[in-house]
């Protein structure tokens, strides 16, 4: 069993942290980076693969459309790109947090790219 350890005021950070509750903050974090791996290649794939048809008045008039004839499709597709090449990169410092929980420096610098 843990102590009981009195808090006074201004000593609060100085209380002992349970180990498992920033082992657990850190799991979440690389579940929640892998996720975001998979919805931004995801997206970024499904836009710049597709390609669309609209039919207009007939049949025999259509239109077609990729995501490089509009800029804003360009821009998601490249913007989508560059946040799940950020999330690769930063998957190695969400495993150290796991492995290491004192490492508070790289965790500070993960919050504020984030």
């Amino acid at each position: 069993m843990m102590k009981a350890v009195r808090l006074e005021e201004g000593n609060a950070s100085k209380a002992p942290v349970p180990a498992g509750s920033n082992k657990g903050i850190s799991v979440i974090d690389l579940v929640l980076r892998l996720v975001g791996i998979t919805g931004t290649m995801g997206a970024a794939i499904a836009m710049g693969t597709n390609e669309q048809t609209l039919p207009f008045f007939t049949r025999f008039v259509q239109f077609s459309a990729e995501y490089d004839d509009f800029r804003s499709f360009r821009l998601f597709v490249i913007v989508n790109a560059i946040v799940c090449a950020y999330f690769v990169l930063t998957i190695p410092l969400s495993i150290v947090h796991i492995m290491r929980s004192v490492a508070r420096g790289t965790r500070k610098l993960l919050i504020i790219l984030d």
